[in-house]
């Protein structure tokens, strides 16, 4: 993480200082999709502490809104703990279909981004359990890691490895 929104970044670990339930934000600088060849494999770990999280990987860094789908149409993949939902806000009403953190006061979290350079999509999994489907990266050549939380959470990147798949 370069950049903290609502928040600071030291050795890595976003905290959101804001009394706001959900505008603190982290962000990476921009991410050359050049440097995911075709047979590359990331994985980007994420653990932290908070009542809810949001990961995107956008065309470009989101606003305070970061937890909001709908407000940042710029981002291709989008998913917000709180709803368990991807790409689509909350109606408030009914939760989305994938893994749910929301903790009142605040609990641990790890969740896992993948992203293929085969066929430029990415996928995750929360608290080890992969979640179904697959979104794919923005079309841009630059993209943007961001990773959100409430007032008081933490949440940091804690793991990148690359490894090269077999595409004979």
């Amino acid at each position: 993480m370069v950049d903290g929104h609502y928040g600071t970044v030291v050795n890595g670990v976003f905290v959101c200082s804001t009394g706001l339930s959900f505008y603190g934000f982290g962000s990476s600088g921009p991410v050359s999709l050049s440097s995911l060849p075709r047979g590359a494999v990331v994985t980007i770990r994420v653990a932290g502490k908070s009542t809810c999280f949001s990961l995107a990987i956008a065309s470009s860094v989101l606003h305070c809104g970061v937890h909001e789908y709908n407000n940042n149409h710029h981002a291709a993949f989008h998913y917000n703990s709180i709803s368990g939902r991807v790409n689509s806000d909350d109606d408030w009403m009914n939760n989305g279909t994938f893994a749910r953190h929301y903790v009142p006061g605040g609990g641990p979290f790890t969740a896992v981004l993948k992203l293929r350079g085969s066929d430029r999509t990415v996928s995750f999994s929360v608290k080890g359990v992969p979640q179904d489907g697959v979104w794919s990266l923005p079309t841009t050549d630059v993209f943007y890691l961001i990773l959100a939380t409430n007032g008081g959470g933490t949440i940091a990147v804690t793991d990148v490895s690359v490894t090269m798949a077999d595409l004979a």
